[in-house]
Parts: structure tokens; sequence; C-alpha cells
């Protein structure tokens, strides 16, 4: 898995549980609100109407003994009515229409009336209903707390996205230091590679030629510096292809004692290989001829190549050999060739797998897939 990927998809997963889980949060909370707003819209009616309720009762006395208190306490309904009118307008609400028609002669009646008042009483809606009350604001309180904790889960929530963001960017920021630590120690395995081939090869031949002038020995010492120079950069790969590129370390094999080296190649179908996986493949391959080379102690070896689009995007092949093998799983890949370590590394760079079975005396076999994409950005590192 690449970085950016390991990068996006906690993201990714964040963002969108954020917009579902906020969403549903935000539509379950503008429920209740509206909810809330009904339950008060309702609170205030009745307390209007328990207020009308009692004025008029106060009006009924008043009317025989005192009638111009009578008419300021009609009046004070008059203001009642039309806060229960605005109420009407902003909550579109069949009962409340009865309600507020039946009160119209309250706003249409300048003085009060014995008869106007005796029949308004009459009306049940009037009747005063404090347990209703009470049981409406019981549900306000309940909206109350089931939006809190709405908000509290949100937050919960938030800082359940951010532990899991955090644990994957850690988690990367761990593969990035594991990953660059192995390019250290691969630059510094290659540059040892370099040093004992110049030395074991380039310089004693040049120290036995000072001693022993001959052309053969200028000729040996030539191929030597030719095979460096080919590791450092294929230039057959460039020149001739893939296939000859991997036939050459074929070839390398068998220079170093290995006599039986096949080498089952699907040239058709590494023709139609996308470039960018020929210097990757090339690269693998050669670290496992590498590896068969110096830690084998092998007769007999084997690779494979075979690429074929039509049948999928897979590209897929393996190296094996009849040598000394090792015990998979215990730790020997890293002490007997960090190349082996660098193999994998760059095949999950592209997000291939690689297989390997061995055990002691049985030779090893190493198996690669990879998936083939017709363009890529990041290959696999040289």
């Amino acid at each position: 898995m690449s970085a950016r990927s390991l990068i996006l998809a906690p993201l990714l997963v964040m963002v969108l549980l954020t917009f579902l889980v906020g969403g549903t949060a935000y539509q379950q909370t503008l429920s209740w609100k509206n909810g809330v707003d009904r339950v008060a819209n309702n609170i205030s009616q009745l307390v209007i109407l328990n207020n009308i309720h009692w004025g008029l009762r106060k009006v009924q006395r008043e009317l025989p003994k005192h009638p111009q208190q009578a008419e300021e306490t009609w009046q004070e309904m008059r203001s009642e009515v039309i806060l229960l009118l605005k109420l009407q307008q902003s909550e579109k609400n069949e009962e409340l229409e009865s309600v507020s028609l039946a009160l119209q002669s309250i706003l249409t009646t300048t003085h009060p009336t014995p008869t106007i008042v005796k029949a308004l009483l009459q009306n049940d809606f009037l009747s005063p209903n404090l347990e209703q009350v009470d049981q409406l604001k019981t549900l306000q309180k309940d909206a109350e707390r089931v939006t809190r904790l709405i908000t509290l889960s949100m937050i919960i929530l938030g800082l359940v996205l951010t532990g899991l963001t955090a644990y994957d960017l850690d988690r990367l920021f761990q593969q990035l230091v594991r990953s660059r630590d192995l390019n250290i120690r691969l630059q510094e395995e290659e540059r040892r590679r370099i040093a004992q081939d110049l030395h074991d090869g380039v310089v004693q031949e040049l120290v036995d030629l000072k001693r022993n002038y001959s052309a053969d020995k200028i000729d040996a010492v030539i191929h030597n510096l030719r095979r460096v120079c080919h590791n450092l950069k294929p230039q057959v790969l460039e020149d001739l292809g893939l296939a000859a590129a991997l036939e050459f370390l074929a070839d390398d094999l068998r220079h170093a004692g290995i006599a039986d080296v096949q080498l089952i190649l699907d040239e058709d179908g590494l023709t139609r290989l996308p470039k960018q996986y020929e210097l990757p493949l090339f690269r693998v391959i050669q670290e496992l001829c590498s590896n068969i080379k110096h830690h084998a102690r092998a007769s007999q070896a084997k690779i494979t190549v075979a690429y074929n689009p039509m049948e999928g995007p897979m590209l897929s092949g393996y190296v094996s050999d009849n040598g000394q093998g090792f015990e998979v799983g215990k730790g020997n890949i890293s002490s007997n060739s960090m190349g082996l370590a660098g193999v994998r590394e760059r095949i999950q760079q592209v997000g291939g797998q690689l297989h390997i079975q061995s055990r002691p005396g049985q030779g090893s076999r190493f198996q690669f897939l990879i998936p083939v994409k017709q363009s890529v950005k990041h290959a696999l590192s040289i």
C-alpha cells in the first residue's frame, strides 16, 4: 500500500462518517428543535387561553358592580387574543384556528355584556388544563435532553475519529521511518557489494596484472569492470529490452558456477508490458539472482516471468534454486541477505506480493505477483 493511500484512506473514511453522522444528527436535532418549538407554542396557547378564562370570570364578577374595571379587564383580554392570533399565523393548527374564531367577539365587541361573557365561558377550550401544561413542559425538557445527548455524541464521535486518524498517521509515519531506514541499509549494502566486487575482482586482478602482465588478465579486468557497471546501470535493458536483460542475468548465474540455469519467458507478453515496469522487474530478479549466487550454494536455478494482459493485468514470476535454503519466518532473510528485504519493499510499493517457500536443505522459491496498470506514477524504486 502506498503512502498516499495510507493517508487518504482514513481521511476519506473520516470525512464520509462525519458527513453521514453529522447530517443525521443535524436532521434529528432540527426535528427535535421543531418539536420543542411546537411544545413551546402549545404551552403558550394553553397559558393564554387560561388567562382569557380567568379574565372572563373576572369580567363576569365585575360587570354588575364595577363596569369600568370590567372594561379594563376586557381590553387586557383583547391583547391576549391578538397574541393568540399571532401564534396561529406562525403555526397552522386547525384547532387553534377554531379557537381564534370563537374569540373574535372579544375583538369585535368594545363593551362587554353578561350575555357575551356567559356565551364565551361555555366553550370547553377555555377550561383550565394545568395537567396538560405540565405534560408539555416535560416533553420540552425531554427534547432538550435529547438535543444535548446528540451534541455530546457528535463531540465523542469527533474525538474518536480524530484518535483513529492520529493512529493511522502515526502508523504511516512509523512505516515511512522503517522504509527510510531500510533504504539507508540497502544503500549501504549496495555500496558494500560494489566495493567487494571491485576489491575481490578488479583490484585483485590489477595487482596480479602488475606482477604478471598478460593480455588475458587485461581482458578479465575489462570484463569485471563491465559487470560492475552493468549492475549499476543495465545498459542492455535500454538497448536490447527486458528479455535480453534477463538473459544476461541467467548468463551471470552460469558464469558464477551454476551450470543448470533455466530461463522461461513469455516474450510476446513481455513486449506488451508497460515500460515503467521493466526496470523494477529487472532489479527484483537481479537481487534474487544475487541471493542465489552469494548465499544459496545451488547447482540449479530457474527463472520464470509471464505477463498476458488478455487473461488479466497481473505480472507473475518466480525464481527458484536447489540450494541450502533457510527457515522462513525466523529472521533469517534479513541476516542472509538485506537485498531480500529490499525485494519485498519494492514489490509492496506497487501493491504486489512476494511469497517465499524454503526449508533448510530443500532450496528456495520466490514467487511474486504484481498488478499492472497502464499508467503508473510511482513505479518501484531502483
